[in-house]
């Protein structure tokens, strides 16, 4: 397993025309309209904002049910998470639980280590292309 860089940090937001307006306004960052959107599986909004070879996703919880809608709840809005792209999420996976630490099991190119096992962070581990 190898990580390559910092893929992108989520951040959760009440309302995401706002916060991108904010960090336009700020940072001179726009967004990016190839990605992003409604995600109502998943019950989110989500919209990116390229940041050098990385990004900013903004996430807007859609229903009351679901991970960022408890942290919403829970503690308003601020850094869900840190994604980390790795060159094989599989094998970044197997390396990790071999080492004892919990982590979910990969699923679409991503997974998440608990934050129990990343020193409170909601760690995402992503894999961009195949590895």
């Amino acid at each position: 397993m190898k990580a390559l860089r910092i893929d992108h940090v989520g951040i959760v937001v009440k309302n995401i025309e706002e916060a991108a307006a904010t960090y336009a306004r700020n940072f001179g960052l726009q967004v990016d309209p190839a990605r992003g959107g409604d995600l109502p599986a998943l019950g989110i909004r989500n919209a990116f904002m390229p940041i050098g070879d990385s990004a900013l996703e903004f996430i807007q919880p859609l229903t009351d049910q679901g991970p960022v809608a408890q942290f919403a709840k829970e503690r308003g809005e601020g850094q869900y998470l840190l994604s980390i792209e790795v060159d094989d999420v599989a094998a970044a996976v197997e390396h990790l639980r071999s080492l004892g630490y919990r982590v979910g099991d990969p699923a679409n190119g991503v997974a998440f280590v608990s934050p129990r096992s990343s020193h409170g962070v909601n760690l995402q581990l992503i894999q961009r292309k195949n590895g």
